[in-house]
């Protein structure tokens, strides 16, 4: 069980307001409903820098997420929903086009399409 003191008369004064008028059962329930929003508040907080440092080409993509406590494809999720695009980068034009040949292997358009 969690103990918490307050040591804010005027605090005190406003919590036992809200569980007088019958928003909260008790002290537990008024506090675990404020930790709750607490952690909630803090991570989007946390998305949020990490959206505006990545914005400001200060930190990458995979530093992002790592900020923000997410996956990294769930951080990618975050940048197109807000409407950013990705930047990547590369070391030369020599790596860019190898890696576009790469990708050219890969996805061979299918010359079997018509014959279904």
């Amino acid at each position: 069980m969690l103990q918490i003191e307050i040591h804010s008369p005027a605090l005190e004064e406003e919590v036992n307001a809200l569980i007088d008028v019958g928003l909260y059962a008790d002290s537990h329930a008024l506090m675990t409903d404020a930790l709750e929003k607490l952690v909630t508040t803090k991570k989007e907080s946390r998305l949020d820098a990490a959206i505006l440092l990545y914005q400001h080409g200060e930190i990458t993509l995979a530093r992002g997420a790592e900020l923000a406590g997410i996956h990294r494809f769930e951080f990618d999720v975050a940048l197109s929903t807000k409407g950013i695009s990705k930047t990547i980068e590369v070391e030369s034009v020599d790596a860019l086009q190898e890696g576009i040949s790469v990708v050219k292997k890969v996805h061979k358009p299918n010359d079997n399409s018509d014959e279904a």
